[in-house]
């Protein structure tokens, strides 16, 4: 394997860490609770605690993990989102 494709593979595993912490740092505290019931579900994980610690924070999301994770994020914002515009229209 040359450096090149070895570099570009922890560079790609590096930004889908940070685009999901990115996403949850974004997320409201409901929406972030919402987040870590749903990698608990999906995922068979026992604490939400552990998923924010290690997985979010500590950055030690498993590798086939990321792509689904992103997805879900990415929901929630949109769900989020939506619920905030609802509010301001209602307002």
């Amino acid at each position: 394997m040359n450096n090149f494709f070895c570099l570009f593979l922890i560079t790609t595993k590096t930004t889908m860490i940070e685009n999901i912490r990115s996403m949850f740092s974004k997320m409201n505290d409901k929406t972030r609770q919402e987040a870590l019931d749903c990698l608990m579900a999906e995922f068979n994980q026992e604490s939400n605690k552990f998923l924010r610690q290690n997985w979010i924070i500590g950055g030690r999301i498993p590798e086939e993990y990321q792509e689904k994770i992103v997805h879900i994020f990415q929901n929630l914002l949109r769900t989020q989102i939506y619920r905030v515009n609802e509010i301001k229209v209602n307002f």
